[in-house]
């Protein structure tokens, strides 16, 4: 049950992580819309790839980096979250701007792996999550078995979600189907992460 719990607690925060419209959301479904169908799948490797290193890197660094800034950790992870759940739920509310941009060339796999692969390294949200939120929810004292289930747990997530959303934006009738669900997938994200964002404050500041 220690193990399983904050495994089940980093899932529930990064599924709505990886759900919110972002420069990672962006590569890959524009390439599934633009490009073919390898080349997308590509490009959502290169992304979760981009994650699991990230993920990797939290998870080795946790230890070091939360007994010197814990609480000071926390509060900048629930100071994220709140700030994303207030510009997320405002998104709900806007209509998507169409894309303006033309059709990128094909290129080959190699090209869309690597594309993806920077855009996430690259990417802000996926930097203050691994370095901040990630990394106080596995907690300093996690055991080695429990950071390796972690990046595990991100680098599956990541993968099957952003080949997920390659495979299904090539289709007309699932681009239609996001439009319309767009709104409440939005919202309910924005409601997890001001509830983790709590979470985090009241573990910053209970006493020791």
């Amino acid at each position: 049950m220690q193990t399983w719990t904050p495994l089940a607690a980093l899932a529930a925060v990064y599924l709505p992580v990886l759900a919110s419209p972002g420069p990672n959301f962006l590569a890959v479904t524009r390439a599934s819309l633009d490009l073919p169908r390898r080349h997308a799948l590509a490009t959502a490797l290169g992304v979760a790839s981009g994650s699991t290193l990230l993920a990797a890197l939290a998870a080795a660094g946790v230890g070091l980096l939360l007994r010197s800034s814990g609480e000071w950790l926390e509060l900048l992870g629930a100071g994220y979250l709140l700030l994303a759940a207030r510009s997320i739920w405002r998104q709900a509310g806007r209509v998507p701007a169409a894309a303006a941009e033309p059709a990128q060339p094909a290129g080959t796999a190699a090209t869309g792996y690597r594309t993806g692969l920077l855009t996430n390294l690259s990417n802000p949200k996926a930097l203050v999550f691994f370095s901040t939120i990630f990394a106080a929810l596995l907690g300093a004292q996690a055991p080695q078995g429990l950071r390796v289930m972690a990046v595990v747990t991100v680098g599956t997530l990541s993968t099957a979600w952003h080949l997920s959303l390659a495979t299904l934006f090539a289709h007309p009738a699932m681009r239609r189907g996001y439009a319309r669900a767009r709104p409440a997938v939005l919202r309910l994200s924005a409601l997890l992460f001001t509830g983790f964002a709590l979470r985090l404050l009241w573990q910053a500041l209970r006493p020791r």
